[in-house]
């Protein structure tokens, strides 16, 4: 060894600094990260998929009989909601359904009203 007690002291101090546990902490808070953009996004998607699969005549039907109860539009889309679940015909059930997704886009533009 061609050192010095000075440059022997000098690595000593350095090495001393060194944290040797650096990396695994900035993997764990990475990891860390992961798991919490991982969770977000299993919550999301379990929340798109509850509310895609509520029935939008349902939704029109609550909303139409909130105002109304006895009203012809609320008798009406009592009707659609059942066409809509019971239907034979799958295509026949989307179209009905996507009938009802219209009126509900309808609303919101141009009435300015959020069904819920």
């Amino acid at each position: 060894m061609d050192e010095t007690p000075e440059e022997l002291e000098q690595i000593r101090r350095e090495a001393a600094q060194i944290d040797v546990n650096r990396y695994r902490k900035r993997r764990r808070a990475l990891l860390a990260i992961a798991v919490g953009a991982l969770g977000a996004g299993l919550v999301w998607v379990g929340l798109e998929a509850f509310d895609s699969a509520r029935n939008p005549c349902e939704r029109v039907r609550r909303f139409a009989c909130a105002h109304d109860p006895k009203s012809l539009e609320c008798q009406s889309y009592g009707s659609l909601v059942k066409e809509s679940v019971e239907e034979p015909s799958r295509q026949m059930r989307g179209y009905i359904r996507s009938q009802c997704l219209t009126k509900i886009e309808r609303l919101k533009d141009e009435d300015g009203v959020v069904v819920p």
